[in-house]
């Protein structure tokens, strides 16, 4: 009986806030399209999939005066999406992944508004623009006592900076927090073991903290490492073998002090939640800029999970796939994605007739392993899955 009235305590609430939502909003936001909360779903990941950037979540949550705590939202509450106006990505396939995600959403609803988000998307923006790694910008202040969410970060821009890039090339920005699957868990160098401000649980740049590496370690002032989670468990679609565990690069940090046994260590970036005992292992510079070549081999395999834990992926998400360097698969390679569609039968002869393969999307490696690879999809037709097989692209123009 109690689980009953707070189901129907919740549907009402949720009729409520979506009525307050749409029909008493204020003029900033009155035009808002309004996204209903699914189970898992997070402020993070809403600002990922409809904003390209998760790193505007504290801008989401003020829009949404009426959540009091960003870390509890429930499935069935009305969430309005960020106006235009701070859209932090400045490029067409952005817009195109927007419309699409908002499509799959509110099929039908706008569509109006779908070529505004992209014309307001696609136009320059004005002013300049900083990474977020050499200006981290100042912290929200948060209503909540017991768990503080990490500062607001800038995404990397897009744009000038790549005008002079040969065709031939793929630029991916974010290749540092991209993560991998690993059979083996990453040598951790040590992990944090406390921070700076005790009232602390879950940090971001610029936090300050502490971590189990001094000088007794080798540890010097101005060292800087990746902060690292061991994640789920990935097996293989279809043999279920176990391939590995999915890495998750949370951030990196940077040494200020040195004592003997402990160092103190200030967040220079936040790609995720980060927490006491996360994982550190020395920064090494990814490779922003990828040569694009065609694979030696026609590799089949498989789409084995994605960086986020999402149902349905498009473009620009951050997929992993089971071929790796011991397959010949090396950085810049691009695989079509596919489904294999269902036989029929001819009607007059009776015999099977395996009809041509349904084509995704396309995909582009940014990272190898020796069984993996860490890929980004380039171009999304349908919707994409785990499990999806994908095929080496060893011909241009297949997509």
């Amino acid at each position: 009986m109690k689980n009953y009235k707070r189901i129907l305590f919740g549907f009402c609430g949720g009729l409520i806030m979506l009525f307050i939502s749409v029909y008493g909003m204020t003029d900033s936001n009155k035009d808002a399209l309004v996204y209903i909360v699914k189970q898992g779903d997070t402020l993070w990941n809403i600002s990922l999939r409809f904003n390209a950037n998760p790193f505007i979540w504290p801008k989401l949550w003020e829009q949404n005066k009426y959540i009091t705590n960003p870390h509890l939202i429930y499935p069935g509450e009305p969430i309005a999406l960020l106006p235009t106006s701070v859209l932090p990505v400045s490029s067409v396939t952005a817009a195109q992944s927007l419309s699409s995600a908002v499509a799959q959403e509110m099929p039908g609803q706008l569509p109006s508004k779908m070529t505004e988000i992209q014309a307001a998307i696609t136009t320059p923006t004005t002013g300049p623009q900083e990474q977020a790694q050499e200006q981290p910008q100042e912290e929200m202040e948060q209503p909540i006592a017991q768990e503080e969410a990490p500062s607001i970060t800038t995404a990397v821009p897009y744009g000038a900076q790549y005008a002079s890039v040969p065709a031939n090339t793929y630029i991916y920005p974010s290749v540092e927090s991209a993560g991998f699957v690993s059979k083996h868990d990453l040598a951790a160098a040590g992990e944090i073991v406390a921070a700076a401000n005790p009232g602390r649980s879950i940090f971001g740049a610029p936090d300050v903290v502490f971590i189990n590496l001094g000088s007794n370690s080798g540890v010097k002032e101005g060292d800087e490492f990746n902060i690292y989670k061991k994640d789920a468990k990935i097996y293989d679609p279809e043999s279920d073998d176990f391939l590995g565990y999915k890495i998750k690069i949370l951030g990196r940090l940077k040494i200020t002090k040195v004592e003997q046994s402990v160092s103190t260590a200030t967040i220079t970036q936040s790609f995720e939640e980060i927490k006491v005992h996360d994982k550190l292992v020395p920064y090494e510079p990814g490779t922003t800029t990828i040569d694009l070549a065609l694979a030696q081999n026609p590799v089949q395999g498989y789409v084995i999970c994605g960086k986020h834990d999402l149902t349905i992926y498009g473009e620009n998400d951050v997929v992993y796939i089971d071929r790796g360097s011991d397959e010949g698969i090396q950085p810049g390679n691009t695989f079509v994605i596919y489904k294999d569609r269902e036989p029929v039968e001819d009607p007059s002869t009776h015999e099977t007739l395996h009809l041509p393969k349904e084509i995704l999307g396309k995909l582009t490696v940014i990272k190898v392993q020796g069984k993996t690879s860490t890929a980004v999809i380039t171009k999304s037709v349908r919707e994409i899955k785990i499990g999806d097989r994908i095929l080496a692209d060893t011909a241009s123009g297949i997509i």
